[in-house]
């Protein structure tokens, strides 16, 4: 123990009443006791509760509800049986106008504590919710294990069996049936990861708009043709099927999908519309899994990029070139960069199918391409980044101001790195304009934001 630092005076099972004054984004409501923090599942901000200890630590507190003191107006009732064990949602038990208010301060917290930024609050607007926050994905990922198919439990890697998920936009029970059913004709067992035996790892899931269904099996090797034959034949009879691929994944990591995807029947890709294009979405493209919300995303990065037609456009971190392409009418050319070679391919396509022309992608990391661009004497206008949750690459930030790009639209599923993101482009001269959260997953602790930043 170090000098002079206290012991915890409190001890598993202690009782302790506290009033929740945040959240967390795992669905924990935050309060405090003598100083210290408590973290208590299951409570909601603004209530006040009686809490049994489950963990002490010397700087924080943990607990479980026993019983709530004063109900807060942010409570309701959450509409899924299997909140909360299952881990998919997080916040289902929170109102939407708390839920909104709660990702806007998530933001600008993220901007003070990491990205040390003063006075942002006026800066972040509030969040654009969803109308009706319910069968809004168009992607789910199915877990498999001797209790059944379903989600992921709350903290750890064992499967909740569901029946169906609110958040998806199609019922999930017809599928469910028909995978449990290739299972058991083909006799094929659960994976499991720790002994690293069994056959199937899980199903990807992909629909759009109309209800068209791409299904993926996911298995840890090979099947014979005949397998292949019965797939085939179990899965085609499933309603508005478009897509049935065969994912081989054989390497002991928790990645969803392996490198092997094989067509069994239909199409490799399914298509969805997004701002009046057309897109080919195939099982390893990024495409926002919230269409509905995500228009909504793209309209705000529009209008933070202001064209005129006239501008050169980078789009990095490009997945199917959504954003360039639905950006390019008003820009004089554009260029997206992926790393994901499935992706830049379904954006080319994605671009010829839409009649767009001043528009060319390049496969490799932004990171290593643009530095590149930037000596053959490449320069934008603006810049769209919309990295993944680690953030943009340093050496992809000092390119863009060593090449003194006016305007960066930043698109971030991480208020964390975003606002790290940040804080480094206003140490090299750049100033945070506005930013806007999105509520692209209600229900969850998760928030996408679109910012934008100039010189």
């Amino acid at each position: 123990m170090k000098k002079n630092q206290k012991l915890n005076h409190y001890r598993v099972g202690d009782h302790l009443t506290v009033t929740i004054s945040d959240m967390t984004r795992r669905g924990e409501g935050v309060g405090h006791v003598e100083g210290q923090a408590l973290f208590v599942d299951g409570a909601v901000v603004g209530e006040t509760v009686e809490a049994e200890l489950t963990a002490v630590k010397q700087q924080y507190l943990k607990g479980k509800m026993s019983r709530i003191l004063a109900y807060s107006e942010n409570r309701k009732t959450p509409d899924c049986p299997a909140f909360p064990e299952c881990g998919g949602c997080q916040w289902l038990h929170l109102t939407a106008s708390c839920e909104n208010e709660l990702k806007r301060q998530t933001v600008i917290n993220a901007f003070k504590h990491i990205g040390g930024l003063t006075d942002v609050a006026e800066k972040v607007r509030p969040t654009i919710g969803m109308e009706r926050p319910c069968r809004y994905r168009n992607k789910a990922q199915l877990k498999v294990s001797d209790a059944g198919i379903g989600f992921y439990q709350k903290g750890s890697h064992a499967v909740v069996p569901i029946d169906d998920c609110m958040n998806q936009k199609r019922p999930l029970g017809p599928v469910m049936e028909v995978c449990q059913k290739w299972m058991t004709t083909l006799k094929l067992t659960p994976y499991d990861e720790k002994s690293r035996r069994g056959d199937v790892r899980g199903f990807l899931l992909r629909t759009n708009r109309q209800g068209d269904a791409m299904v993926v099996p996911v298995v840890s090797h090979e099947l014979s043709s005949e397998q292949k034959r019965q797939t085939v034949q179990i899965f085609e009879n499933l309603p508005q099927l478009k897509s049935l691929l065969l994912n081989i994944h054989t390497k002991p990591n928790n990645r969803v999908l392996g490198a092997k995807t094989e067509l069994l029947a239909g199409k490799a890709f399914i298509e969805e519309t997004l701002c009046g294009y057309t897109f080919n979405i195939s099982p390893q493209s990024f495409f926002q899994v919230n269409t509905v919300q995500a228009e909504r995303l793209y309209e705000k990065a529009k209008v933070y990029a202001a064209l005129t037609g006239k501008e050169t456009l980078w789009d990095l971190y490009c997945g199917t070139g959504t954003i360039g392409i639905c950006m390019a009418k008003d820009a004089g050319q554009v260029l997206g960069v992926e790393i994901v070679p499935e992706a830049v391919a379904d954006a080319h396509k994605n671009a010829m199918r839409n009649h767009v022309q001043n528009i060319s992608f390049i496969c490799g990391k932004a990171e290593d391409v643009m530095p590149e661009q930037i000596r053959q004497g490449s320069r934008a206008d603006v810049a769209v980044v919309d990295p993944p949750r680690k953030g943009c690459a340093r050496t992809l930030l000092d390119s863009l101001v060593a090449c003194r790009i006016p305007k960066i639209v930043y698109v971030s599923c991480d208020p964390a790195t975003l606002a790290r993101d940040v804080g480094i482009l206003t140490k090299a001269g750049y100033e945070l304009i506005e930013a806007t959260p999105v509520n692209m997953f209600p229900g969850t602790g998760h928030v996408e934001t679109v910012a934008l930043i100039s010189r």
